[in-house]
């Protein structure tokens, strides 16, 4: 970096305050970067990259107040030219199609070796798209996933949590008929024959988290 280079200036968000603070000091420690600001929470991350209008934002994906989804819409509604990666412990193939579709430019799980998440950084500083080859085939994968209305995955999260029909109808204020009807919708849609399968599918692919 010559003197007349601007740093890369980075807003860090993540919750888990032990990961965030090796975190910078790995980022400050590079010559072209510099952390101008660092919380644990949805909402403060939005603020601080309003605030800061840094190179890069790095979000985790699930954080209080707001998920990293949630804030990276938040975000681009107001400024629409920031550069969003997420760093994050989930890879399900919904996890990643959400960050993606939401308009982050690149996806990054924590597992990753740091010079892979350097890279990352310097790639969407640069306006270039990153996403990690496990995240990338993800990605690919999302294409085949089962698109469920707004009901059917209030219902798929239900059965997850190994309520029954009669129980489900009863939170929902429908009928009984009804949830099974959309019961045997979402397996057609998911391609599964029981609903303990469905439900394994869901967590697996990262369909019950918002």
């Amino acid at each position: 970096m010559t003197n007349a280079t601007k740093p890369i200036q980075l807003v860090i968000a993540d919750d888990h305050a032990i990961m965030r603070e090796g975190l910078v000091i790995i980022l400050n420690n590079q010559p072209d970067m510099n952390v101008v600001a660092e919380c644990g929470d949805g909402e403060e991350a939005v603020s601080l990259v309003l605030r800061h209008k840094p190179s890069v934002a790095i979000l985790d994906l699930q954080m209080p107040k707001l998920t990293g989804v949630a804030a990276t819409v938040a975000i681009l509604k107001k400024l629409p030219s920031a550069r969003i990666l997420f760093l994050t412990t989930y890879d399900g193939d919904e996890d990643i199609f959400r960050g993606m579709k939401a308009g982050a430019r690149g996806y990054l799980l924590k597992e990753s070796r740091k010079e892979e998440v350097l890279h990352a950084i310097r790639e969407v500083a640069a306006g270039r798209r990153y996403l990690s080859p496990a995240a990338g085939a993800s990605f690919a994968n999302s294409a085949s996933l089962p698109q469920l209305t707004r009901r059917e995955r209030e219902i798929l999260i239900q059965v997850s949590a190994g309520k029954a029909n009669k129980e489900i109808a009863a939170d929902l204020n429908i009928s009984e008929g009804t949830v099974k009807g959309h019961v045997n919708g979402i397996m057609q849609k998911m391609n599964v024959a029981s609903r303990t399968e469905a439900a394994l599918l869901a967590e697996r692919r990262g369909m019950l988290r918002d």
